[in-house]
């Protein structure tokens, strides 16, 4: 029984860390598009 709850406790805690590493990629992916979006904005703005 011990061995289960401890498995369960793992499972728990990578779970909690694969929760953190996709929060981390979304933000990331949020940056990049606005990384990109106002590199277009700077050409728009280069032509004005």
């Amino acid at each position: 029984m011990d061995e289960g709850r401890r498995a369960l406790e793992r499972l728990y805690e990578e779970f909690v860390r694969f929760e953190g590493a996709m929060e981390e990629l979304r933000f990331l992916k949020m940056v990049a598009q606005d990384l990109k979006s106002f590199r277009k904005m700077l050409r728009f703005r280069k032509y004005d």
